[in-house]
């Protein structure tokens, strides 16, 4: 016998936009000036430094199906260093403890050139250097959309 309908179930891979999910979020404003016929607004690109290689991945993914460029992983101080030094990006998003080192020398450099930044990382406020405690930070696991807020009020701040 033949079914009029298709037998439910799930036909392929999905992938809920997590800025979305949930009705948290209103979508990345690039996205919805695009849908109303405005020109988008030129592509932030964001500095990623962070040692876990499936939250950095997750983190990227997030970050470009929002609109962002992403500079990285980088998943040391060292190579964080030298992409400072030799790459140009809009704002960053820094995990503090790096394989055992501390990035607050790299989040020095970006206070010093004026560079907007977050933590994302599972320090309290009370164990980081005071000229950080109150500094923008997230912990970990941050909510996807949570953290997407985040960067646009980060840039919107600068």
């Amino acid at each position: 016998m033949h079914h009029p309908h298709p037998q439910p179930g799930i036909r392929g891979p999905i992938r809920l936009n997590p800025a979305l999910a949930g009705g948290q979020d209103q979508g990345d404003a690039g996205e919805l000036g695009e849908q109303a016929g405005e020109q988008p607004q030129a592509r932030k690109r964001v500095l990623l430094v962070e040692d876990e290689f499936l939250l950095s991945a997750v983190l990227s993914a997030d970050l470009q199906d929002s609109g962002y460029d992403v500079l990285g992983p980088f998943a040391t101080l060292s190579l964080g260093m030298e992409a400072i030094e030799s790459e140009s990006f809009d704002g960053a998003i820094l995990d503090i403890n790096l394989k055992g080192e501390m990035v607050y020398p790299l989040a020095e450099e970006l206070l010093r050139r004026g560079i907007p930044f977050l933590f994302l990382s599972g320090y309290e406020a009370a164990n980081m250097p005071a000229e950080f405690c109150g500094h923008a930070r997230l912990a970990k696991p941050a909510d996807p959309a949570v953290l997407l807020r985040a960067v646009r009020s980060m840039f919107a701040a600068a």
